[in-house]
């Protein structure tokens, strides 16, 4: 890698790259600035000052306008894509730059240009009292850390936006912050360098909470406790628990199923018939027939598509009035969320299920189709026939690949007649991996195809964007949940067809996917809920521009990240597998597990923690969500029932390859 150099000159210091300016340090005045080098491109920069300070700024200019800007997890060359509130462009719509606090990104205060001479990158140390911002200043982009922490002029919530943020501080007479620099890379994930080396400075090894066994073991008690059955006959698996302030514990969300997505209820299936073939547990596998026999009954369309969700849920019908306020002691805490959240859109009242009519999301489509192909199988070797499942998966692809688009893209929905609606955004590669799944069952050429089609199309449109978009349905908006079934994507098609242009699709994919990996630890107060709970942020990843929180859903990743690590040989994607599946494993109530003086119900898992700043109406920042849905469990027994050898999780990570040192 070129040198990096500081040369000072007209009483400041340029950044040099084999001999090219391409960044500029803000001087200070009283202050002076040193660096040493930490790694190839990687320096610590010492700002030291005679007399005590509370407040400091250490900014660097770049020489060039960037093509790519991004605080990780945060922002996107600025977002916009979307339409839920987020932190838009580089200021706030008075003109105010916007600044977050160093917790809110997934590298600690840490902001990243790429221009056309270098790739820049400024961040801090783990719990340092900073917060940072990037803005456009003329011709140059700057990189702000900002001692104390503040976030301004506003804080974004989930779908709102609370007051600013203004620290004290400490007097102090040195701030540090971490500058890296490398060559300007050609590629659509110019960040390869930045995410390499915060992995491997800020990482470290993490302990496997449980062992497999009892993960799956816990998994199947959570899917016997959201089972539920209907006066009409429908047998399903609710799709998470809530807390019910009126009665003082958590209960099912009531009348509340969907197949894929949040509710997985097929995969769910699936994950116990699996557990009766290694265990022999016939009331299991009933159940499991139970439940897709019923959703076959009661969700096949006439059109061959299927239902995505069954809803009896009675406030769903009920008519609000205008103004509106809803009372925590009449609804579940997610009930609440959703009634506020109508009632903020909707000031005038009215009917909830009226601006949400049902549409069959390619989301949850092709986790449906998927996971009977599976449920077929498993139902061979439980000595069962299901030809209806087989039947079902096939026909749920049938008007996807019927209504595709010349350029390859699928719908993102469809009505109950199979007609074709909006098409914007990566959802419909969802659809990419159950095509595929047709295909190496039937051999059929037009699975493949519109599978080819498809993955060309999205994978270009993430070339072109540097982000996938929209994969969380409840967040129209750059995220990271699109990107993780293209990644699967690209590994079954270079199976299938064996072009390695889909390994190296793949990795741009897990690099992009890493941006969203939280790199660090955060030690919260011992009075806090997620330091009892003994919670390491490491290894977890945050969700989408407008939801800044952690969650598991990079369970779905972990073998898609351990067959890169194959492919490539580079150890670093397998650490990375190792890290999602532990720190996803935390927090699994065994049944006597409490939070906020609340007992869990067996097997269940918070969906997500609040981290940061970042809150609902319910429930503040820097706390669990108290939401245990049906997802994690779900993604966690497909981990354990598509590997074969467990021994992979039971120690955890145990060490990084070529770990950085921290400086004393």
């Amino acid at each position: 890698m070129p040198e990096v150099q500081m040369v000072f000159r007209d009483g400041g210091y340029a950044v040099e790259l084999s001999g090219k300016t391409v960044a500029r340090i803000v001087p200070c005045e009283g202050a002076q600035d040193s660096f040493q080098a930490i790694s190839d491109g990687a320096l610590l920069w010492r700002r030291t000052t005679a007399q005590p300070r509370v407040n400091m700024r250490m900014e660097v200019l770049t020489e060039e306008v960037p093509t790519f800007t991004m605080v990780p997890s945060v922002s996107y060359n600025g977002n916009g894509w979307g339409n839920f509130a987020e932190y838009v462009g580089d200021r706030d719509e008075d003109g105010t730059p916007w600044t977050f606090a160093w917790h809110r990104p997934t590298i600690p205060g840490c902001t990243f240009s790429a221009t056309p001479s270098a790739c820049i990158a400024l961040m801090t140390e783990v719990g340092d009292d900073t917060a940072c911002s990037l803005y456009r200043d003329g011709d140059h982009e700057r990189h702000v850390v900002i001692y104390p922490e503040e976030e301004k002029p506003r804080t974004l919530m989930r779908h709102f936006w609370g007051p600013a943020y203004q620290g004290e501080g400490l007097p102090r007479t040195e701030f540090t912050a971490i500058l890296l620099v490398y060559p300007a890379a050609q590629t659509c994930t110019p960040y390869e360098g930045l995410l390499d080396f915060a992995w491997r400075y800020y990482g470290h090894p993490i302990k496997q909470p449980r062992q497999p066994e009892e993960l799956y073991r816990l998994g199947t008690f959570f899917a016997r406790y959201l089972y539920q059955e209907h006066r009409d006959g429908l047998k399903a698996f609710c799709h998470g628990a809530q807390w019910q302030k009126a009665l003082t514990s958590y209960q099912k969300a009531l009348g509340n199923h969907e197949i894929s997505w949040v509710g997985q209820i097929a995969s769910l299936a699936d994950a116990l018939l699996f557990y009766h073939l290694r265990n022999d547990d016939p009331e299991l596998r009933d159940m499991a027939f139970a439940v897709l026999d019923s959703w076959l009954k009661f969700g096949k369309l006439p059109s061959g598509l299927i239902k995505v969700k069954i809803d009896y849920r009675p406030w769903r019908k009920q008519n609000f009035p205008a103004g509106f306020e809803p009372d925590m002691w009449d609804f579940g805490e997610t009930e609440f969320e959703s009634v506020k959240g109508f009632m903020k859109a909707h000031p005038e009242g009215g009917v909830p299920a009226s601006f949400s009519q049902p549409r069959l999301d390619a989301c949850n489509l092709g986790g449906a189709s998927y996971a009977l192909f599976e449920a077929y199988d498993l139902a061979k070797k439980c000595g069962v026939d299901k030809p209806e499942y087989l039947e079902t998966a096939y026909s749920i692809l049938e008007h996807p690949i019927r209504t595709q688009a010349e350029n390859g893209q699928f719908s993102k929905f469809w009505d109950y007649e199979g007609n074709p609606g909006l098409r914007d955004g990566t959802v419909g590669c969802f659809l990419i991996l159950p095509c595929l799944e047709a295909y190496r069952r039937s051999r059929e050429p037009k699975y493949l195809n519109a599978a080819k089609r498809a993955f060309d199309f999205y994978y270009s449109e993430f070339e072109k964007d540097g982000f996938t978009t929209a994969g969380a349905l409840d967040s129209y908006s750059i995220d990271k949940e699109s990107a993780s079934p293209l990644l699967r994507d690209a590994l079954e098609l270079h199976e299938l067809v064996g072009d390695s242009k889909y390994v190296a699709a793949a990795e741009h994919l897990a690099w992009y996917i890493s941006t969203w990996l939280m790199h660090y630890t955060i030690h919260y107060p011992q009075d806090n809920p997620i330091t009892q709970m003994g919670y390491d942020t490491f290894g977890l990843t945050a969700v989408s521009t407008p939801h800044n929180a952690l969650d598991h859903y990079a369970l779905r990743d972990v073998l898609s990240f351990m067959k890169l690590a194959e492919l490539t040989h580079n150890p670093q994607w397998h650490e990375k597998a190792l890290a999602f599946f532990a720190s996803s494993s935390q927090g699994i109530s065994d049944g006597s597990l409490v939070v906020n003086h609340r007992l869990r119900p067996i097997g269940s898992q918070d969906e997500a923690i609040f981290h940061t700043r970042w809150g609902r109406y319910s429930v503040p920042g820097f706390f669990p969500t108290q939401w245990c849905p049906a997802w994690p469990t779900a993604f966690r027994l497909e981990v354990l029932r598509w590997h074969d050898n467990w021994d992979d999780f039971r120690k955890g990570l145990t060490s990084i390859t070529n770990a950085i040192p921290h400086l004393s």
